[in-house]
């Protein structure tokens, strides 16, 4: 469906029913999106979600200036139900993902951003009706209020760890506490002799099968999911892990034992500055897991990060203290609701 509005044309599509966009994949690498943005992984993780996602591409006589993806939520959620809800409201956030925002725009002015995101409302509430009124905006910078049409609501959220590239390991070891610095040397000194353990790095489908990834991303979700609204946006399902098997630029640290149990594994989806730690998932350590893992990972991203010379990597949400405790600094964050 295309919308157009005051010398913009919005493109309103469903990932779950709507063929791949002509050159959406060009325009996802214009955006510097990653590889949850991909057609056919929006398109798993809609199919086995709650919600239907609306995508909206804003243009002008140039071309594409815009970008907005949005859950529409129900009111009531009616078992059976298909199509877009007739009472509800948008929920503003990156495809499986509570780390980044779900838009983008080429501008960063404060007044092109009002405008096309009053085009998108104007666009989604013709396409959906009246009943779909309001819409929840999550990873919201200090800045972004600015632009946000019919500001009703705003609060902090959880804030977002960024790790910064150090120059090297052994610089963020050094600028680690005295404590931390050797919990992470004691750590790297017992996987390197654990015999029962084996780590490997690759894509989804060669280091670990999509089944086995759900399942360990199921097992963290419901770990931390108590009282968590962030949670809307997973766990990421197997069909999701299949749709993204493969990708050069979806990237996983498996650990192993020598039976071949998987222990615990990481996803990255990757990107020239600034990659994404999407997931984390282990085996409970009464279940035949290990305690250290998490910081044996910490440490092989950092290394990650240096060795592809990227600026840093995305961390994600939760678990804030810790992982300012192991070097990355915390970015507040805002959610809030508009009409």
């Amino acid at each position: 469906m295309a919308v157009v509005t005051e010398g913009l044309t919005v493109r309103l599509h469903n990932p779950a029913t709507d063929p791949e966009p002509a050159g959406w994949d060009a325009l996802r690498c214009r955006a510097g999106l990653r590889a949850n943005w991909a057609w056919p992984a929006m398109r798993a993780g809609v199919r086995s979600g709650a919600d239907p996602l609306l995508l909206a591409v804003l243009s002008d006589l140039d071309g594409p200036v815009g970008l907005y993806s949005a859950s529409v939520v129900p009111l009531r959620r009616r078992e059976g139900a298909t199509g877009w809800p007739r009472l509800g409201y948008l929920h503003v956030q990156a495809p499986q993902s509570s780390a980044l925002a779900g838009w983008w725009t080429a501008s960063s002015t404060a007044e092109d951003r009002v405008e096309l995101s009053r085009a998108f409302r104007r666009a989604a509430r013709r396409a959906l009706g009246p009943g779909v009124g309001g819409a929840l905006w999550r990873q919201l910078g200090a800045a972004d209020g600015a632009w946000l049409p019919r500001l009703r609501y705003t609060r902090p959220t959880e804030p977002l760890a960024v790790l910064d590239a150090p120059a090297s390991v052994d610089a963020w070891l050094a600028g680690l506490g005295t404590k931390r610095r050797a919990s992470v040397r004691r750590t790297q000194r017992l996987v390197a002799r654990d015999p029962d353990l084996q780590v490997r790095g690759g894509a989804i489908g060669d280091v670990v099968s999509p089944a086995e990834l759900a399942h360990l991303t199921r097992l963290n979700f419901a770990k931390h999911s108590a009282g968590s609204v962030e949670l809307r946006s997973g766990p990421r399902s197997q069909l999701w892990q299949e749709a993204v098997a493969g990708r050069d630029d979806v990237h996983v640290v498996a650990y192993r034992d020598n039976a071949g149990a998987l222990l615990g594994a990481a996803t990255i989806l990757d990107h020239p500055s600034w990659p994404i730690w999407l997931s984390w998932g282990a085996l409970p350590v009464e279940e035949g897991g290990r305690r250290h893992l998490y910081f044996d990972l910490f440490r092989r991203l950092v290394e990650r990060v240096v060795d592809r010379g990227a600026s840093g990597m995305i961390l994600g949400k939760g678990m804030a203290e810790l992982k300012s405790d192991l070097g990355a600094h915390l970015v507040p964050q805002h959610a809030a609701v508009t009409l």
